[in-house]
């Protein structure tokens, strides 16, 4: 791609697939991803879910590198450039498949490993050394796998637990309607922001667009200029045409000339 359309394509994946919200202060998007992973785990895999929580091993320990850098950082580049294939055409989705699809490929070799330790490095240098069968069939699960509905649901549900953890904490009535606000102003910031976030991609979007139509319209005129042109030239080549076909051919001249010049009785040249 050009300098130009690698930065559009920056801007649809920070702002339009939401990318932007995982990497702020409070990475609440992160922590929010982690939970579901760690559900989608639960679900799908009960055996290794176990066997992780055994070692007290969460998603965050092994899986946020691959949330922040999109797998970018451990993987080999074929299978990150698969994966960014997938995910312009998905969306965020594609993250937990090809992690919960990672997990379940390993899944046998991970419950072996005793220790924390041992988990630890498996996952952190042994899942990244794909080979290409390995790389091929993790994509083609990954392209047949769907948890967009439990995803959501995951969400919700993480967002039912905060608040429950944060009105079980013993506050009295004033610091709890304080707190409340508190709350409800932060919330009131981030849709702000995330409005003020969409209102900037859409100002992106019209401004290229408007360069786009610029660059027509120029284009248009050099082409108009260059059909001017060319129809002049056409015009000119037409007349000299004309004119060839009606002027005298050379063997005419050549015998007007010399009938200008023929000699006469006395030696001198005729005069006409």
């Amino acid at each position: 791609m050009s300098e130009e359309q690698a930065f559009d394509m920056l801007c649809f994946l920070m702002y339009d697939l939401g990318f932007r919200r995982q990497y702020r202060p409070d990475m609440v998007s992160l922590q929010i991803q982690m939970y579901q992973l760690s559900r989608l785990l639960h679900d799908y895999h009960r055996g290794l879910y176990a066997h992780l929580e055994e070692h007290e091993i969460g998603p965050s320990l092994y899986a946020a590198p691959w949330f922040l850098t999109l797998f970018a950082s451990q993987f080999p580049l074929g299978f990150v450039a698969r994966i960014f294939d997938i995910l312009f055409v998905q969306g965020t989705e594609v993250i937990f498949k090809v992690a919960l699809c990672l997990l379940s490929h390993h899944e046998g070799e991970i419950v072996k490993c005793d220790s924390f330790e041992a988990v630890v490095e498996y996952m952190k240098n042994t899942i990244p050394s794909l080979s290409q069968p390995q790389m091929e069939l993790i994509i083609a699960q990954v392209l047949e796998m769907d948890v967009s509905k439990q995803l959501h649901a995951y969400e919700v549900e993480y967002h039912v637990l905060q608040d429950e953890l944060l009105e079980a904490t013993p506050v009295s009535d004033d610091a709890d309607r304080l707190d409340k606000l508190e709350r409800t102003n932060a919330q009131l910031k981030k849709q702000n922001m995330d409005l003020l976030e969409k209102l900037q991609a859409a100002r992106c979007k019209i401004q290229s667009l408007e360069q786009s139509v610029e660059t027509f319209v120029s284009r248009e005129g050099q082409m108009k200029h260059t059909i001017r042109s060319l129809e002049q030239e056409k015009a000119s080549f037409h007349k000299t045409i004309e004119r060839l076909r009606h002027a005298p051919s050379t063997d005419a001249l050549a015998d007007v000339e010399l009938t200008h010049i023929r000699p006469g009785t006395n030696g001198k040249p005729k005069k006409p």
